[in-house]
């Protein structure tokens, strides 16, 4: 049987976030919203879209990329010229606009469902995943490889950075040993850009704040 194919770094990253039967989030909305936020920009940095420089934001290439979720993010970084912090950036995806985003394009590939359940009140809608094989794939493949010594791709890398950032690899790299993580960590410092480290380092400290907050 073969492996599910490989999904953008955003879609990857909502697959490894929810339980892979009923879909329910690993991670708070906040911090989600954060990993997915990050992961967009990601997105875009690896379609040569947009760079990162320090802490801003620049858009190099105002193109639509032929993915509706990265082109309404690109298109809102176009129209809001001088305004590309990337802590701004990525508090204004998490309120919700980068999951709906991340979720429409899992949906229109089918593999996220669309749940409603109605209350005396009011509908609840969630998304369960389709397939829960292909749900769990990127954590899997992640893990695999790692444990394995393989190469990861740039947006493995993307995936698995955004996975510690958040959390995540609480529930999804657990297995992995010290000399597994090792080997992870050695892949960073060879072969993930600059920039996208940045971006990552970035996200994991909007998500320090964000649990701080939270707690406070």
């Amino acid at each position: 049987m073969a492996s599910p194919p490989q999904l953008p770094p955003a879609d990857d990253l909502y697959l490894t976030a929810h339980d892979t039967i009923r879909g329910k989030s690993l991670l708070s909305p906040a911090t989600l919203g954060l990993g997915l936020g990050a992961a967009l920009l990601g997105e875009l940095m690896l379609w040569r879209r947009v760079d990162l420089i320090e802490t801003e934001l620049v858009v190099i290439d105002e193109r639509p990329t032929g993915d509706a979720a990265t082109t309404a993010v690109l298109e809102q970084l176009r129209r809001e010229a001088g305004q590309h912090g990337v802590r701004n950036w990525l508090a204004y995806l998490s309120t919700g606009i980068a999951t709906d985003l991340v979720e429409r394009r899992l949906a229109r590939i089918g593999l996220i469902k669309r749940v409603e359940k109605r209350g005396l009140l009011s509908t609840k809608v969630s998304f369960v995943p389709a397939d829960s094989m292909t749900a769990g794939w990127p954590a899997t493949r992640l893990r695999t490889k790692v444990s394995r010594d393989e190469a990861l791709d740039v947006a493995d890398l993307l995936l698995a950075g955004l996975i510690l950032a958040t959390g995540l690899d609480q529930h999804v790299l657990a297995t992995l040993n010290a000399r597994d993580r090792a080997r992870l960590f050695d892949q960073f410092r060879r072969h993930f850009p600059a920039m996208l480290q940045q971006l990552v380092a970035q996200a994991e400290a909007a998500v320090g704040d964000a649990v701080m907050a939270r707690r406070a």
